[in-house]
């Protein structure tokens, strides 16, 4: 039993690291991915963002390409003969030269398709060009900078992201824009790659983030509050079913320990009048009649004691299987408890002395008057057989505005702390060594407290070691 119970704790916490493990790489898995889309769709809003301040700054040129470069280089050629050749001539040759070079709608006449790739639009529909490209005659002041900021953001709220950022212009030397690059992966930062907005002066504009993981775990709050969900499910059951196993597990303990001591306990009265039957038998005592007499009660007494233990472990297993059958009636509860201490002080091998101190005189509740009395006398009978050779036992009963309050209180050895709860269970006694020096199957306390609670009351305890115990119980009328 204990290997197989080792071997199933074992599997369940292995196969619960496993659903836990698996569900923290598929999240983890989910937050990259939403990052790195965070990120993408960021870059992306912030080249629209500086195409459209630099578009409104210099009409619809391209940001890059061919006719630029080769209009620049015209240029530059122009102030160089400038003050060799006469202006109107440069002017006329000029023309001349940009005449014969294939208009810029031209260049995709072979690919029509080109157009689309180098002009392809984006969520926002703006033209976008694949960097990396090089600005001319754009200077990146603070006025196109707070302007560039105000459509990033202005892009970024129509896509629903709200992420506080700082917009930068970082100085990049040109053969370390891959290293920097990757710097930003290995330290895991929220930045945009850097975009070259001065190649003269290797200047780049780069968005760094700040707490991007409010808004990614915010976007994955479904995929989040699931998993959680999953694991506290996961947990709660594996908990619930270790609680079940160990209560199990004890309860198979208690019910072999109660088969043990009820063994022993059936066997002596069984003993005791097999042997009186057999002196009757064997030794002639049926001549002697004071002897037969004496043999004869000792039988009864055993067979009714036998009886006794009988009864009460079948009415357990009758309670615990379908409740106890109350049998309601209006009844003095301090006569009844009065009843019940007469006959404990008919106690023959202990001194008993019994207090009763009942306000008012006299209290009528509705209950099952039978089940309450054996419930009385469980008690008394525990308080005399775990107390000393001198039994002083104090019963209080008060009556209240809504119920009415039974105290018990004897002169026992006590009760550890510890077993204050377990005392109620069903076959359990209070620990004392391999021997118990007090007969009892673990029956008489599970039984009063299933008659009170079938009664809408409570019970509990207060005891000490070596101080005696007081038994509270609290009946409602």
């Amino acid at each position: 039993m204990g290997r197989r119970f080792k071997l199933l704790i074992s599997l369940i916490v292995l196969i619960g690291t496993g659903i836990t493990v698996v569900l923290g790489i598929w999240l983890y898995g989910s937050y990259t991915n939403r990052r790195d889309l965070f990120l993408s769709t960021a870059e992306r809003s912030l080249f629209n963002a500086v195409q459209e301040v630099y578009q409104a700054e210099n009409g619809d040129q391209r940001l890059d390409g061919p006719e630029t470069e080769r209009d620049q280089l015209l240029n530059d050629v122009k102030k160089e003969l400038l003050p060799a050749v006469p202006e109107t001539v440069l002017d006329e040759a000029l023309q001349r030269v940009r005449a014969r070079q294939p208009h810029k709608e031209h260049a995709f006449r072979g690919d029509p398709d080109r157009k689309g790739k180098m002009y392809s639009k984006d969520r926002d529909h703006q033209n976008a060009i694949i960097p990396p490209f090089l600005f001319r005659d754009f200077e990146m002041n603070k006025t196109n900078l707070d302007q560039i900021d105000n459509k990033f953001k202005e892009s970024l709220s129509n896509k629903s992201i709200s992420v506080p950022y700082e917009l930068s212009i970082v100085t990049i030397p040109r053969e370390q824009v891959k290293d920097v690059r990757r710097e930003y992966r290995e330290k895991n930062l929220a930045w945009t790659r850097p975009m070259m907005v001065n190649p003269l002066k290797n200047e780049f504009l780069v968005v760094k983030f700040q707490e991007d993981w409010k808004y990614l775990l915010y976007s994955l709050s479904w995929q989040l509050l699931i998993s959680l969900l999953l694991i506290g499910l996961l947990l709660g059951t594996f908990f619930y079913l270790m609680k079940t196993i160990f209560k199990q597990n004890k309860m198979a303990e208690l019910r072999k320990n109660f088969v043990d001591n009820m063994t022993h306990e059936l066997k002596t009265p069984v003993s005791t009048v097999m042997a009186a039957i057999e002196a009757i038998q064997l030794y002639g005592v049926r001549e002697d009649k004071v002897k037969m007499d004496r043999y004869l009660d000792i039988s009864k007494k055993e067979l009714e004691h036998l009886s006794g233990m009988i009864e009460k472990v079948l009415q357990m297993d009758i309670d615990a299987s379908r409740g106890i059958v109350l049998q309601r009636s209006d009844f003095d509860i301090i006569a009844m408890v009065a009843s019940a201490i007469e006959v404990a002080q008919l106690n023959k091998t202990k001194t008993v002395e019994v207090e009763l101190f009942a306000d008012p005189g006299s209290i009528l509740i509705k209950g099952d008057e039978s089940h309450l009395k054996n419930v009385i006398n469980n008690l008394l009978e525990n308080a005399i057989k775990y107390a000393g050779p001198h039994v002083k036992i104090k019963v209080e009963i008060i009556g209240a505005k809504e119920h009415v309050q039974i105290h018990i209180t004897d002169n026992g050895k006590g009760i550890a702390a510890e077993y204050h709860q377990q005392i109620f269970d069903m076959f359990f006694r209070v620990p004392s060594g391999n021997l118990h020096d007090v007969k009892g199957f673990g029956l008489g306390l599970a039984y009063v407290k299933q008659v009170v609670k079938r009664h809408e009351g409570k019970i509990s305890v207060a005891s000490e070691l070596e101080k005696g115990s007081t038994f509270m119980i609290r009946l409602p009328y």
